[in-house]
Formats: structure tokens, C-alpha cells, sequence
């Protein structure tokens, strides 16, 4: 019962971050702040399939709550339960944290300050972190083959934004990007500075 209280949560409660998120930025920026396709080119297109990520989990964890996958149980639940809201949590507080910055894709004419205290201050994508966290927990909590496959491509499409972000950011912000991603890890803390 506890698992299905989880996943409902979890369903419910990062979808309502991100909307709350994008209606606040809406009202400051006076623009949208889903950007996606702005890049132009085959990333711009591959930009566009990010969203399917924000809706596919979600309905994986509905599915979950609602019986439709299988959950596991005992220890690996537990700690499935415990890594997913973890995560969730990292995740959707690094969306808060990130204020005026944050948008949903590369936004070519964004040039915002660097978002570099909470946990920015130690990892250059907690958002994205939490989100692996989350897969982490979703592949231990519903063993079933299409969470597997949604984990892997989950991971490489992570990965890559990340990386289409830090060659934007350095672009941007030049030195001092380089200098913050020295001294901070992609989705873990670095143990020393570069």
C-alpha cells in the first residue's frame, strides 16, 4: 500500500512542479520558458523528444499505483521506494532552486546568470541527477521490461541534453562556466577540482 501512496505521489507531485514552474516563469519572463526546438537542426529535433520523458514516467508510476506493473517487494521495494522519492525530491527542488534560469530545452537568446548555490554548488545538473536517481529507484520498485528500456533511454537522452547544455553554457558564459564545471560534477559531487 505504502509503494502505490509512493508512486501516486510521485505521479502527481513532479508533473505539478514542472506546471507550477512554467506558469511562474511564464510570469516573469512574460514568455514561455519551454523552449523546445529553439536549436536549430537535427538537435532541435531531438530536443522535442524530451518531453516524452516527462510524460512516460509519470504514467509508468500511475500504472504502478494502479496495479497495471508488476511491483517488486521486501527489500527491494523499500529501497526502490526510498531512491525514487530521493530523487524526486533532488530533482524537483533544483527546479525551484534554479529561479529565473530555468527553462524546458536550449533557449539560443537565454542569457541568464549561473545558477550555483544549493545543490549547483556541487553538481552542474541536479535536475537531471534526480531524475537518474528516479530511474534507479523506478527499475527497482517495477521490474517489468518497458521500465528497463524507458531507463536506458532515459539515461542517454539525460545524457546528451547535458552535455548539448554545457557547450551552450560555455558559450555563453565562457571562463566562468569552465572554472564552475571544474570544480563541480555533471550529475555527481566531484571529489576535487580539475
Amino acid at each position: 500500500m505504502l509503494a502505490r501512496i509512493g508512486l501516486v505521489v510521485v505521479a502527481l507531485g513532479f508533473p505539478a512542479v514542472v506546471l507550477v514552474k512554467i506558469a511562474a516563469q511564464r510570469r516573469v519572463l512574460g514568455k514561455s520558458p519551454v523552449v523546445l526546438g529553439a536549436v536549430p537542426g537535427w538537435q532541435g529535433w531531438v530536443e522535442r523528444l524530451g518531453p516524452v520523458g516527462l510524460l512516460f514516467w509519470p504514467a509508468v508510476w500511475a500504472s504502478g499505483a494502479a496495479g497495471g506493473l508488476t511491483i517488486a517487494a521486501g527489500a527491494r521495494l523499500a529501497l526502490g521506494l526510498v531512491i525514487l522519492v530521493a530523487g524526486g525530491v533532488l530533482s524537483a527542488s533544483s527546479v525551484v532552486l534554479m529561479g529565473r534560469a530555468w527553462r524546458i530545452g536550449l533557449d539560443p537568446e537565454n542569457r541568464t546568470d549561473l545558477a550555483d548555490s544549493g545543490p549547483y554548488r556541487w553538481i552542474r545538473h541536479p535536475i537531471y541527477a534526480g531524475w537518474l536517481v528516479m530511474v534507479i529507484g523506478s527499475v527497482l520498485m517495477l521490474p517489468e521490461t518497458i521500465v528497463d528500456v524507458g531507463a536506458v533511454a532515459t539515461t542517454l537522452g539525460v545524457f546528451l541534453q547535458a552535455l548539448r547544455e554545457e557547450r551552450h553554457m560555455l558559450g555563453t558564459l565562457g571562463a566562468r562556466y569552465a572554472a564552475y564545471a571544474a570544480r563541480t560534477g555533471r550529475f555527481v559531487p566531484r571529489l576535487r577540482a580539475r
